[in-house]
Parts: C-alpha cells; structure tokens; sequence
C-alpha cells in the first residue's frame, strides 16, 4: 500500500486512516457536522496525496495522453486545467484527472477508481520515451476547500492567486522550493490543489493550518468530501461514478470531445451513445428523518424504475439526498417515486445542485 508523505502530520491531530485502491487516505479527524461546517462557513485543509500526478515535457504531451483521455488535450490553453476522464477499453470509467497547461510541462492528477499501480503503470508505459516522470510518491498534495479558502491561500502564497479563474494553475515558492496551486475544489466552495515536494509537505502543511485556524477553520478528511461533492453536485468518481461507471449514464459527456477521431474506450462509448442512453442520474431528496441509502429501490406506480446510487445528509436542506439511476423515460426533476416498494415512502427528484454556495457572495476583484 502507499502511504501518505503526510501521515504524521495528520495522525499528530487524530485522523483516521483507510486504504483505498491501494493507497492510505485520510479519512476523517474530526465528527462529519463539524468537518462539513468547516468548509461551509470557514476553510479546510485536507491531505489529497491518495491522486496520482504525472509530469511531461510540453513536446511530448499531446502525442501522449490526447489518445488516452476522452477531452481534448489539444486544446487546452496556457495557465488553465483540463477536466476529463480516463476510461478502461470497454468505455467505463477509471480515473477521473485534470490536465493542466503549465508553462514549459503538462501536469496530470488522477483520482482513480482501479488500482493505484495499474494506473501509473498504464500512464508510465505509454510517456517514459517522451519524458514522462511520476511524482506521485515525491510529491504529496494538499487540498484547501471552504468559503474563506481565498484568504488562506493569499496569506500563504500572495495576491497574485486571487486572480485566478476556475480550472487555472500557478506557480509558486515555498520554502524555496515550486509549488504548483491549482485553482479547482468540488464541493461548490473555494478550492485549491497544491502540489508540493515531499521534503517541504510537513513544514507547509504546518504553515497552511495555521492560517486555516485564524480563518477558524481547521482539519478535515476525505469522507466529509463525498457529501459536500454530492450536495454541490460534482462528479465524485469514488460514489457514483464507483457504482455507475458508464460516462453517458452519468452525464459526463461534457467531459468528452466526439471530434477527437480516438481515445481509450472511445469506440464503446461512441456505441452506445448510438444506441442511446437507456439510463440517466437525477437528484432525489426524502422528508426530514426519511432513510435514504445507496442500493435502494425506486418505484414508479407498480414498477421499478432505478436505484439509489450514492446518498448523504444535506445540512441546507435538512434532510437525507441523493442521486439515482432512472430509467431515461423518467429521469426528471420533480417526478415523485415511491422507495423500497410501490407503497413506500415519498422520494422526490429534484433539479442539481439543490444549494446555494457562500462563496458566490465574495467578490474576489474587490479585494
């Protein structure tokens, strides 16, 4: 199993630990109400070195992984991250990755859902002639995500990073040393990736959680993540995507360039995108107090008509949500179902995401 570069610091302050496709992931440090209100109303910092990082030379880069990613790697313009996936050959999901533009390199970061070796074995197979090097194991990552994640990364790292649009990178200093910061967070608040050498993850890590206390945040894991993606309806590869895998299905076609003449599991995907889509994700909620779990049955009159794929507690809304797998005929927002039998509880789809961010309210520029 690989471990963390940063378990010491968070088993210092009482994390918990589990593996996960191979890797050590922090998973939680303190109670889940307190973690999600950390980056609800304040900031987070969390350990994100369970992502796999690849770095490859500008020459070689398109030549690589445009016919492995289903996005168009081509395309993607200086100082801004690509969004896309990484499918296995029959069109199902196996990482979930960005693609940054960076100067002189491209830098690639997958959350994936195969093994932790058979992915870097895949990306190193097919770059090591062209110059690509794995950083996933010189390199930790931190995560800073929350309403006030702005303030902790200008203290930290200066002004500079208060102008950076959505899916952009920088570069910076720390200790002497570069450290690439990636603007980008899926749980609807600030958010920011950053990209550290293992010999400065510690002293960093330390500097950063200082700054995050004086926001009045604190310390957090990777299970607090999974509810505040689903309640800010990002793609979570780890819930939905884990059970679903089928990247039409989920609606991630956005994710994909058609134009693109090849890329792995293009040709599955391209036939059943011709067959068309028999299922589709929609967002559900249940009454305050109602249970809604992953693996339950949906039921339209007498027949079934999906599953609940992944679910959480949504502190906005005071009750349990979700996203289920209809059948398309009836994947709508505001369609009611009935849950475990055709006389079951009430379950409501509704239109995603059902909340609105604190983070819409700041106005960067007039800082």
């Amino acid at each position: 199993m690989r471990m963390t570069p940063l378990h010491d610091f968070f088993e210092k302050a009482g994390a918990r630990f589990q593996e996960r496709n191979g890797v050590e992931t922090v998973t939680a440090v303190s109670t889940p109400e307190i973690e999600y209100g950390l980056v609800r109303d304040a900031v987070a910092l969390s350990d994100a070195s369970y992502m796999q990082v690849f770095r490859i030379p500008e020459a070689g880069a398109v030549d690589i992984l445009d016919p492995l990613l289903a996005g168009n790697v081509a395309r993607t313009r200086f100082g801004r991250l690509l969004h896309t996936f990484l499918a296995d050959d029959e069109g199902f999901l196996a990482a979930d990755c960005y693609v940054a533009n960076n100067d002189d390199e491209f830098l690639l970061i997958c959350e994936s859902i195969v093994d932790d070796s058979a992915v870097r074995h895949l990306f190193m197979e097919s770059g090591r002639e062209a110059g690509m090097e794995d950083l996933t194991e010189t390199y930790a990552m931190l995560s800073l995500d929350g309403y006030k994640a702005w303030a902790v990364a200008k203290e930290v790292f200066g002004a500079d990073i208060l102008g950076l649009p959505y899916l952009s990178v920088e570069n910076c200093t720390f200790g002497g040393e570069k450290v690439r910061l990636f603007r980008s967070g899926k749980t609807s608040e600030f958010g920011y990736l950053i990209l550290v050498p293992c010999g400065k993850a510690a002293e960093l890590a330390a500097v950063l959680a200082t700054a995050v206390e004086k926001q009045g945040g604190g310390l957090c894991g990777a299970a607090i993540h999974n509810d505040l993606r689903l309640e800010g309806r990002f793609f979570n590869i780890f819930s939905e995507g884990a059970v679903v895998r089928d990247p039409l299905s989920l609606g991630l076609q956005w994710m994909i360039d058609f134009d693109k003449p090849a890329f792995r599991g293009g040709e599955a995907i391209r036939q059943r995108r011709a067959d068309g889509v028999r299922k589709k994700i929609v967002g559900v909620r249940v009454a305050p107090g109602q249970a809604l779990a992953q693996g339950m049955s949906l039921f339209d009159g007498g027949e079934e008509a999906g599953q609940v794929v992944t679910a959480c507690m949504s502190h906005v809304l005071g009750c349990r949500m979700g996203l289920a797998l209809l059948n398309a005929e009836v994947a709508y927002a505001s369609l009611r179902f009935h849950l475990g039998a055709a006389n079951g509880p009430e379950v409501t789809a509704i239109a995603m995401p059902p909340i609105m961010p604190k983070s819409l309210s700041v106005k960067l520029d007039e800082m």
